[in-house]
């Protein structure tokens, strides 16, 4: 890969993926597995394709987080998801120690599902 910061961030894509997917249940690994979206341009459904989010990778030196957060929506509303991450590679960390970062609002429809419960709105 002729692009440094090309290969820098399918790296981090890779290596988010490889990190969600291990120790899963193979029964579970089946149906929810991560995976790499393909770029796709104008209407780009995110990196990963992890149900019921699509993540937005980042491995940047300056963080803007209102941006990958709103990349990571829109990306969401691209690919029929319910919700939209970012996930943020964190310098001289591993995968784990890396940020993943939503919205409040995002982070309260989660915390609805979980909980079995119904959104509220706005």
């Amino acid at each position: 890969m002729a692009n440094p910061a090309k290969a820098k961030g399918t790296a981090w894509e890779s290596a988010c993926r490889d990190y969600l997917n291990d120790g899963l249940p193979l029964s579970v690994e089946r149906q929810f597995k991560v995976s790499r979206n393909a770029q796709t341009g104008v209407n780009d459904i995110g990196d990963l394709d992890a149900y019921p989010f699509t993540g937005e990778c980042k491995a940047v030196k300056a963080y803007d987080l209102a941006g990958f957060v709103e990349q990571a929506e829109r990306e969401a509303e691209n690919a029929d998801m319910p919700f939209g991450v970012a996930l943020v590679k964190r310098p001289r960390k591993g995968v784990g120690d890396g940020y993943a970062v939503l919205s409040i609002r995002t982070f309260r429809r989660v915390r609805a599902r979980l909980l079995g419960v119904e959104d509220p709105g706005e």
